[in-house]
């Protein structure tokens, strides 16, 4: 089933599944809609935890695993949430105080001020909590794993700490710090991933072009009928359709995205589409950190120049990629990657 590059030996339809959700994610913070934000908010960060699991090797130690999760995502948290907080302070008045920066490093799911732009941009930079909460499915699953095994045991925990994760935010006055009740349900996810990969289940993430649309219809009006779902803010409204809706539009989008890189393969010009989607999966920390300092400044300029509402959203879309392509030809192919882990 994994068509694996030749050069690299990377799954190359997972990294356009990556940039699939990075894109949504980025069409959520511009604000396209209602409807469209209730859609996304159901699996395109789940997609993320899923991946995650998808790839999760037990044949480094223990040591080596949690040093290379701190350097891919605590250290490049912890710089750019600085960074970006310092040049917002010159900018937005609600980041000129120390509060702000110890939310950063506290609630960081939903205590970092809003810019109340045009479009009610999201807050800034608050997508980057799920830096933190990645980093803490990866820790806590690694030592899970460690102590357990890959057994009943693992199984009964991960299903205990997903629920407490599931239900923290709606029993408790307060938030886990550092997204860290996101990441309990995050686990949850991952798990499925590893215990899908290599077992009969795994067949889903192989499906026929029919199979797939049916499964993405099916989700998508399920998604647009049940309660509102946000892993950010906690809000997982009916538990039980949280889990189907997910997962079936990770395997709808999976299946998808594993078509769209044969579509777009072997062609001139589809050829530079594929090769432009792939980077930005594999590189996609960098849109996820500067994705929405950049919506906001490309919004203030299309204000500027009187173009807004509805007519704006789909420009700011185009330039706002674009500028973020530019980052991450800066970053990734000079010295700065050290800053986001590589």
């Amino acid at each position: 089933m994994e068509e694996k590059s030749y050069k690299t030996g990377r799954i190359e339809y997972l990294d356009i599944f990556r940039a699939f959700g990075i894109i949504l994610m980025i069409m959520g913070h511009i604000k396209f809609g209602s409807y469209f934000d209730k859609w996304i908010h159901a699996f395109h960060m789940p997609m993320f935890f899923f991946v995650s699991g998808w790839f999760f090797k037990t044949k480094e130690s223990i040591g080596t695993q949690i040093a290379k999760k701190v350097r891919s995502l605590l250290l490049p948290y912890v710089f750019w949430e600085i960074f970006l907080w310092a040049i917002l302070m010159i900018f937005v008045s609600e980041y000129r105080s120390l509060q702000t920066l110890q939310y950063i490093f506290t609630e960081n799911t939903y205590k970092i001020p809003i810019e109340n732009g045009t479009f009610g941009i999201s807050p800034i930079p608050g997508a980057m909590w799920f830096l933190t909460a990645l980093f803490f499915v990866e820790l806590i699953y690694i030592l899970l794993d460690w102590v357990l095994g890959c057994n009943w045991k693992l199984h009964v925990a991960v299903i205990f700490i997903s629920c407490t994760g599931m239900l923290v935010p709606t029993l408790m006055t307060f938030r886990l710090p550092l997204a860290l009740d996101s990441a309990f349900v995050g686990i949850g996810l991952f798990h499925i991933a590893r215990m899908t990969k290599g077992s009969k289940a795994e067949r889903i993430m192989d499906l026929k072009p029919w199979q797939t649309l049916t499964i993405g219809a099916v989700v998508s009006i399920s998604i647009i009928i049940c309660p509102t779902i946000n892993m950010r803010t906690g809000n997982y409204s009916w538990y039980i359709t949280f889990w189907i809706n997910a997962l079936g539009a990770i395997a709808a989008g999976w299946n998808i995205s594993r078509y769209t890189e044969k579509l777009l393969s072997g062609r001139r010009i589809l050829s530079r589409v594929s090769g432009w989607l792939k980077e930005i999966g594999r590189n996609s920390i960098v849109y996820l950190c500067f994705n929405q300092i950049v919506i906001l400044a490309v919004t203030k300029g299309m204000d500027m120049i009187g173009i807004k509402g509805i007519v704006a959203k789909m420009p700011i879309l185009i330039f706002t990629l674009a500028i973020l392509s530019c980052f991450e030809v800066l970053i990734c192919k000079t010295k700065l990657k050290a800053l986001i882990g590589k």
